[in-house]
């Protein structure tokens, strides 16, 4: 290098897909600002449809409305993490039950091929593989990603859910949260 001479640094980037809902409030309008507060944090690059969902583990509450997105981002996954329950608090998710109702969940579902295990942020999602609101959204925009320590595409475990087109339907496009 010669003086005068500046090298760029270009950080690097991520690719993270997040796993949305909420089943309290305006649904649907809650999605559109997580969408927005997840712009925040880098490129949005594809969006599924809105599914509406049945509960999981806890079933006596309203139907969710989720999605998922891919984020393209400079965060590490642990500041993604934190940046993702910040935007929760800020939509107004309060503490409840486990699988409780909830204004809005944002999840981590992967990051690039990551495995990791801390008492914060568990990646892949440990419970990816069971449920169909997230793998029916999913495999959506993109069926063919391999799960990190399963051995097995979206598109794979979503045709292993017994069921999953009834726990699962789409009800509007992605337009309908991009806008």
């Amino acid at each position: 290098m010669t003086a005068g001479e500046r090298v760029a640094t270009i950080p690097a980037m991520g690719r993270a897909y997040l796993g949305l809902g909420a089943n309290l409030g305006d649904r649907l309008g809650t999605l559109r600002q997580a969408l927005a507060e997840l712009a925040r944090q880098g490129d949005i690059v594809a969006c599924s449809s809105v599914y509406e969902t049945e509960p999981w583990g806890y079933v006596d509450q309203p139907m969710f409305l989720n999605l998922c997105c891919a984020l393209d981002t400079a965060l590490p996954p642990d500041a993604l993490h934190a940046a993702l329950k910040a935007a929760e608090r800020r939509l107004g998710r309060t503490p409840g039950a486990l699988w409780g109702p909830r204004r809005i969940d944002i999840d981590l579902l992967t990051y690039e091929e990551a495995r990791i295990a801390t008492q914060a942020l568990t990646v892949p999602h440990p419970r990816i593989a069971e449920r169909p609101f997230v793998l029916a959204p999913l495999a959506e925009i993109a069926p063919d990603l391999r799960i990190a320590g399963l051995d097995r595409t979206v598109a794979e475990l979503l045709a292993g859910l017994p069921d999953a087109a009834r726990q699962a339907r789409p009800v509007a496009p992605a337009v309908a949260v991009l806008r």
